[in-house]
């Protein structure tokens, strides 16, 4: 399988958190693209029936013919049958001032 990458070829979905070979570190994947280049060559088994599925749907979303989200899905359940699954990050709120939603009611004296 050869695969390309370009603007809009990558697929792109919400991030997952994988352990990597290298022990303690991780790797944020966001994309069908990513996903499929790190099952091809930096995945921890080289059979499996979960990864079966995930390289399918990672081809069949590159191929458009499979949504983003339902090769996520499929990714995830491999890397947990690897042992390589971390968890999903989660967003942190953003930095800086916090807007008030309401007006501040003035205190006649």
């Amino acid at each position: 399988m050869v695969l390309r990458s370009g603007p809009m070829d990558d697929r792109l979905f919400n991030a997952v958190r994988i352990m990597t070979s290298q022990p303690g570190r991780m790797r944020v994947i966001t994309s069908a693209l990513r996903a499929a280049e790190c099952i091809l060559n930096d995945w921890p088994i080289e059979q499996g029936a979960k990864l079966s599925v995930a390289r399918e749907a990672l081809l069949a979303c590159l191929e458009r013919k499979l949504s983003p989200g339902a090769a996520r899905i499929a990714f995830i359940e491999a890397a947990k049958e690897a042992g390589n699954y971390v968890d999903e990050p989660t967003r942190l709120p953003p930095a800086g001032r916090v807007k008030k939603s309401h007006r501040a009611r003035r205190r006649l004296s």
